[in-house]
């Protein structure tokens, strides 16, 4: 009879995680050899493969990654029970994604609570951008993130409403140049091509001067004078200048900053995800999305 075993489900999620036998090996603390066996041991019982291997390395057959989602909410599931048999607070790890403008402003004040309250728990967080992170929720690599919604196909359990304003740096008047120079983060940016459209319709022209994939270079952008930017309030700092209508500049509609949980996301998870409700929300700004 045909069965599954959790130890061999976590050593091939291991694998899918950190690329490779090598390191999976070193994050389940057995000899890479002891992986590899297990892993051809669990497809010989299923009779089937799970794994292509080639020059260019690991990945999954259509089949592993059914079972590598079914494996996460099994291994998850015996988490939580066990947790609950022992009556005590969630350890384990949890991953959190979130663009990396919203680090400063939401990440780093929630981390201490978080960490106060669960010390058991380690959290790793990946940066990125939100078109990025919200498929890597639903295919449980991520297990939770604080994204921007896609206001054309909002997902997610909407948070806050954040205001998009127009910045400068002070002591200089890029803003008077025209085309009009821009700091922004790369294509993909969910907020990227509503500046653009506001700027199109008010018949503006304006070029890309700078573009950056992390909030520290979007800053030292606009500190040189060169260039204004768009960012979220949350992160915009207070020593720049807020620029409106009277600098020529239109109005941006607001972003809506969501959550994601994965399928499989463990106590932990959902107890960090409501940490997170906890510093965002309002009471006027929570809806279901």
């Amino acid at each position: 009879m045909r069965h599954l075993d959790t130890e061999s489900l976590g050593m091939l999620i291991a694998v899918v995680d950190n690329g490779g036998f090598t390191a999976a090996a070193e994050r389940v603390g057995r000899t890479q050899s002891a992986v590899s066996a297990r892993i051809a041991q669990l497809e010989e019982n299923l009779g089937v493969r799970l794994l292509e291997r080639s020059r260019r390395g690991i990945s999954l057959t259509e089949t592993g990654e059914r079972l590598v989602a079914h494996a996460r909410r099994m291994l998850a599931f015996e988490s939580e029970a066990l947790a609950d048999m022992k009556g005590g607070t969630p350890e384990g790890s949890v991953r959190l994604g979130m663009p990396d403008d919203y680090v400063d402003a939401y990440f780093t004040p929630v981390i201490s609570r978080f960490a106060a309250a669960y010390p058991r728990v380690e959290i790793s967080i990946r940066c990125d951008l939100s078109k990025t992170l919200e498929p890597e929720v639903e295919r449980g690599q991520i297990d939770v993130a604080l994204f921007t919604r896609d206001l054309n196909r909002p997902t997610g359990e909407l948070l806050k409403r954040e205001k998009l304003l127009w910045l400068a740096a002070r002591g200089h008047r890029p803003e008077r140049q025209d085309p009009l120079p821009l700091a922004l983060f790369p294509t993909g940016c969910r907020a990227r091509p509503h500046i653009a459209a506001a700027l199109d319709d008010a018949g503006l022209r304006w070029r890309v001067a700078c573009t950056s994939s992390s909030q520290g270079g979007i800053y030292s952008a606009v500190e040189t004078g060169l260039c204004i930017t768009a960012m979220a309030e949350c992160a915009a700092p207070s020593e720049w200048r807020r620029l409106g209508a009277a600098d020529g500049l239109p109005p941006l509609p607001d972003l809506e900053i969501g959550l994601l949980l994965s399928p499989s996301a463990s106590t932990a998870a959902r107890r960090l995800a409501d940490t997170l409700r906890g510093a965002l929300a309002a009471p006027s700004a929570v809806v279901a999305a």
